[in-house]
């Protein structure tokens, strides 16, 4: 138990020692130095830095609106300090996303939602997200096709055929009664095993949880579908907005091609929790792609900090404000009847 409690740390501190070597290095991986890429900010006005936070805000409110979309009774307000206490937590601790996950659980049942209906939001929200982020770049990796990527066109290629394929073998899986039986059935026996290794008694039952959970999720996106693909398009769109400004700002007009690059290099980055939130994987991916379709280093490693400031940076102490607001100010309330009709009538199919 002791050695437990001194390895957490000892690898929270590894992995954030291991995130400030990669951004420190990034720079160098793009062929510059943090000397000429600090020309790029010292120029700035704050105005300018305004309208960026002004669009950063946006997608987040357009995101909170899918959010919101997955949970009857969820409002706006309270989605976005989910989306906002979420991130902040990911983004700091490594495999963050569960801490998330188990920080937004907590909120939303504190707020009297039932554990089903919670369920089925987490389900939702990571189908669209995960969806979201393999759309991308697939649209991206055919951009990259259809207008030569360089070096990146074989695999633009290879990586569009791959996630288009990817994308309804996971919706099926997830979403389908007998996919989601057989899946539960396989992490049932998995569990067992792991049980009989540790002298453990591991029992779930996800074989009859995971069809009745994929049920409620399917009902709620079926009848949710518009506002959860509306929040979910326009946070995209909106992201690859502020990092088209962010690159314009120092000094860098991204072309269709480039930004469809960094785009599926960002996407692709967050989706592998290496390190928390791909701190330092992800800025030195998106450097050195738009370097190798043809960027200036300086301004590429300027814009890809600026877009990353506000897109991972930013949301650590507004999240962490954000969550101790809540603590303080945390009321349970219970949710109108008519707001959770939804959920009752799914789960009674």
């Amino acid at each position: 138990m002791q050695l437990r409690a001194i390895s957490r740390p000892v690898l929270a501190a590894a992995v954030a020692a291991a995130a400030a070597a990669l951004v420190y290095y990034v720079p160098s991986s793009a062929g510059t130095s943090w000397t000429d890429v600090g020309h790029g900010f010292a120029v700035l006005p704050v105005l300018t830095v305004g309208m960026l936070a002004a669009l950063w805000m946006a997608g987040l409110f357009c995101n909170s609106i899918a959010l919101a979309a997955s949970l009857p009774g969820l409002t706006t307000r309270r989605a976005l300090t989910l989306s906002l206490t979420g991130s902040a937590v990911a983004n700091v601790l490594p495999l963050g996303g569960a801490a998330g996950v188990g920080l937004n659980y907590a909120m939303t049942r504190r707020w009297g939602f039932s554990g089903r209906s919670v369920a089925a939001y987490l389900m939702t929200t990571n189908v669209f997200d995960v969806a979201s982020k393999l759309v991308v770049i697939a649209v991206a990796s055919a951009v990259l096709l259809i207008g030569g990527g360089g070096v990146l066109l074989y695999h633009g290629i290879s990586t569009a055929l791959e996630l288009l394929i990817l994308l309804p073998v996971l919706a099926s899986l997830l979403l389908h009664r007998r996919s989601a039986a057989a899946l539960g059935r396989v992490l049932d026996h998995g569990l067992a095993a792991v049980g009989r290794f540790l002298h453990l008694r591991l029992r779930v039952d996800l074989a009859s949880r995971l069809p009745r959970l994929s049920q409620l999720t399917t009902t709620l996106i079926r009848q949710r579908w518009r506002r959860l693909t509306v929040g979910t398009l326009a946070y995209a769109a909106l992201q690859a907005a502020l990092l088209w400004v962010c690159m314009h700002v120092v000094g860098l007009d991204l072309n269709v091609i480039s930004l469809a690059g960094a785009l599926a290099v960002d996407r692709l980055l967050t989706l592998l929790p290496l390190t928390p939130g791909g701190v330092g994987l992800v800025e030195g991916g998106m450097a050195a792609a738009l370097t190798a379709l043809g960027a200036s280093p300086e301004p590429v490693v300027a814009g890809v900090l600026l877009y990353r400031g506000f897109t991972y940076l930013a949301e650590i102490p507004v999240g962490g404000l954000t969550a101790l607001a809540w603590s303080l100010f945390q009321r349970r309330t219970r949710i109108p009847p008519s707001t959770l009709a939804l959920a009752t009538e799914s789960g009674s199919r």
